[in-house]
């Protein structure tokens, strides 16, 4: 199936309390449809993040891997796979989410952790793939399955840490305290809450009480 036609992305409307200090964040934006990719460029530089790109190729991704602390990456770039740039980002703990025109790509099973958006999906529907907001019993949301696996864990709790401190040293030290403090406090977990309200719960904690210590 072809590639389709280049659709601008929707403008979203956030509330002011909705929107997340994104200021120096490092977000690599991989696109090759040039429409888009300006769309998705201008609202993430209007929220503060320090785009990379963006980029069109494979070979320009991996330019910035290294530099990147969250990525969107267009599944087919006139005819090859982002696969590889998805790889790395894997490796290094660097959240990500799939944005395709194509519906018959398959992506690989070791991947599917990540979300898959359609190119008609709006710049809220990206940045809430990005940076999911915390769902809990007492916002009223559906808790989700508690799970096990933190490493699929990481890359979340990496932004959030950065989100929460601005410093990319100090939220690698936050994340490491909290991972700590998690298996000490292992038997304290509630019943029925998600490993990852669990996680952000212990990490905002820390941050409140410690969060000064954390940049030096």
């Amino acid at each position: 199936m072809n590639k389709s036609a280049p659709t601008a992305v929707k403008p979203a409307e956030r509330r002011n309390n909705e929107v997340r200090d994104l200021q120096g964040l490092h977000i690599l934006i991989v696109e090759d449809e040039w429409m888009l990719a300006g769309d998705l460029a201008r609202y993430f530089s209007k929220m503060g993040a320090v785009v990379l790109g963006p980029v069109a190729t494979v070979e320009q991704a991996s330019k910035h891997t290294d530099e990147a602390e969250a990525a969107i990456l267009d599944v087919n770039l006139n005819g090859r796979r982002v696969f590889p740039i998805a790889d790395e980002l894997m490796r290094r703990g660097v959240p990500f989410v799939f944005f395709s025109g194509d519906e018959d790509i398959v992506i690989p099973e070791r991947l599917r952790y990540a979300s898959s958006l359609r190119k008609s999906s709006d710049t809220q529907a990206v940045f809430d793939a990005l940076f999911p907001a915390e769902t809990s019993a007492s916002k009223g949301g559906r808790v989700s399955e508690p799970s096990d696996d933190v490493f699929s864990l990481l890359p979340k709790l990496r932004l959030a840490a950065r989100l929460l401190l601005g410093d990319v040293e100090a939220s690698d030290r936050l994340v490491e305290r909290t991972l700590e403090q998690a298996i000490g406090e292992i038997d304290k977990r509630r019943s029925g809450s998600s490993t990852e309200d669990w996680l952000n719960g212990i990490m905002r904690n820390i941050v409140r009480a410690r969060g000064a210590n954390l940049l030096h």
